[in-house]
């Protein structure tokens, strides 16, 4: 574990130059993807280039004026027009109700981008159903997105075309070593307040690579669909993500170690949408 983290340590402050590029992605005309968290940071970025290629999407987010203030400016930067999901991954029945009304808009479904995150909310806040509130947006309610849209991501595949299925993970998994994971921490417990924000981070982005790896063995054995789960870490990336840290420490981090956004945005979208990708299925896309 100390050997893993020291490694990947490393990588984040010295990312090795990136040997695709946005010029490598495909045209995407006629595909459509969901963006949780699309309207803003690495989100916002990912948008940007699926629209740039011709994609429909769909920008997901739990605020509906930031949402078109992000689809305002990304059509003024692309001349074309994201399109609205109203997605509140803290609540799990408006997580059901976003799934629902995306397949009444919608008869396919090629990429679902799982961008959204939290990092570091005040240790009080839960969901409406009583979850801590960094696991139930991070993992439960993108787990609960995935589930209701994989029957059309599976009849939107094909034998000759997948679909795709993304999470965005962290280097934060590697610094999680309370294992086996403590289910009472993810309810409002006094071992979870004891756990502190940083843990709870580290442990939903933990939650998440595990997740990520067992969709992907068990959509591989589905015979009859050709989905694909391939998880990521984008890197130490300049990001709204970091939002409840202290402005000052944010600075200092910009300086020293946080990349461009643009730099995330090239690694979900190179397991979204790169047909070598597919090789990832169940895998940490490098």
């Amino acid at each position: 574990m100390v050997a893993a983290s020291f490694w990947t340590l490393f990588r984040q402050f010295f990312p090795p130059a990136s040997k695709w590029s946005f010029n490598d992605m495909p045209d995407l005309t006629g595909k459509v993807a969901i963006v949780t968290g699309g309207n803003v940071g690495i989100g916002k970025e990912t948008c940007k280039q699926l629209l740039i290629k011709g994609c429909t999407v769909w920008l997901a987010a739990r605020s509906q004026s930031k949402a078109e203030q992000a689809i305002a400016e990304l059509k003024e930067e692309t001349g074309k027009e994201a399109l609205f999901l109203e997605l509140d991954l803290s609540d799990l029945k408006a997580v059901k109700e976003s799934a629902e009304k995306f397949k009444s808009l919608s008869p396919t479904l090629h990429m679902l981008i799982c961008n959204a995150g939290v990092m570091a909310p005040p240790i009080e806040q839960l969901t409406p159903q009583g979850h801590d509130l960094t696991f139930g947006v991070n993992v439960l309610g993108h787990f609960l997105f995935i589930q209701k849209l994989l029957p059309l991501l599976k009849t939107t595949s094909n034998s000759l075309t997948d679909t795709r299925i993304v999470w965005v993970a962290s280097s934060g998994q590697y610094y999680f070593n309370d294992l086996p994971v403590n289910y009472d921490n993810l309810k409002d417990t006094p071992s979870r307040t004891k756990l502190g924000v940083q843990k709870l981070y580290t442990q939903s982005k933990f939650i998440t690579v595990m997740l990520g790896i067992y969709m992907g063995k068990i959509l591989a054995e589905d015979q009859d669909s050709n989905v694909i789960c391939i998880h990521l870490d984008p890197g130490n990336i300049q990001s709204d993500l970091y939002r409840r840290l202290p402005s000052l420490l944010v600075t200092i981090m910009e300086w020293l170690v946080l990349k461009p956004t643009f730099m995330g945005a090239i690694t979900q979208l190179f397991a979204a949408t790169a047909p070598e990708a597919s090789q990832y299925n169940g895998k940490a896309c490098p």
